[in-house]
């Protein structure tokens, strides 16, 4: 009995001696402290990309015979919207991708094309630096000559079809070049109403985040 209290002593004098030791090398804890969580890349709806672009669209009139020649100028915001649709563990991303315009036109006078554009875009990586982009978008404009087909100058809306590349130029900037198909009509809120049809090529410089 005597040999097992000497013992229990012993095991206890060493535990109460490695105390200090042990209280020094944990790191505080406060109660009310929140849990400590990594940055998600997935973090709901946030702003992905900021763009601006330019472009040299082109057609030809369907009732006159003359050709239509525009320059787009744009500039682009663009919000991850994987989480809204239940893809945060996707590769690709979808994004909601806002876009004010404005076109000069040059042919078959000189004019503007103005307006809002409102695209669903999806990106999809092929490699590490380089993404497959296809777009489909539609707004309010403001077409500032006249024509046989839309009529006097006015409001309009641009529908647009697009696909191309985003390459990347750092890990936080990038270029994508593309094609987009225009269609300009004004739904038929006023006549005449016939369209105008072109296709665009376009470039743009994003800023990633």
């Amino acid at each position: 009995m005597r040999k097992i209290l000497l013992r229990s002593f012993r095991l206890l004098s060493v535990a109460f001696a490695l105390l200090p030791f042990e209280l020094q090398a944990a790191e505080p804890v406060a109660l009310n402290a929140a849990p400590l969580v990594a940055d998600s890349p997935n973090r709901g709806v946030h702003l992905d990309e900021i763009s601006i672009g330019t472009g040299y669209a082109w057609g030809e009139l369907k009732h006159t015979r003359t050709s239509f020649r525009a320059y787009p100028a744009f500039v682009r915001f663009g919000f991850d919207m994987n989480s809204v649709f239940g893809m945060k563990q996707s590769k690709g991303t979808l994004q909601l991708a806002i876009e004010p315009f404005a076109n000069p036109v040059t042919k078959p006078e000189s004019g503007v094309e103005a307006g809002l554009g409102i695209f669903i875009r999806y990106l999809h990586p092929l490699s590490s630096s380089v993404k497959l982009v296809s777009e489909v978008g539609s707004g309010p404009m403001y077409l500032g000559i006249n024509t046989r087909e839309q009529g006097k100058k006015g409001f309009n809306f641009m529908n647009q079809f697009g696909a191309g590349l985003q390459m990347a130029v750092t890990e936080s900037s990038a270029l994508t070049l593309g094609y987009r198909f225009r269609h300009l009509s004004n739904a038929g809120i006023s006549e005449p109403n016939r369209g105008i049809n072109t296709g665009a090529v376009v470039i743009s410089y994003s800023m990633l985040y």
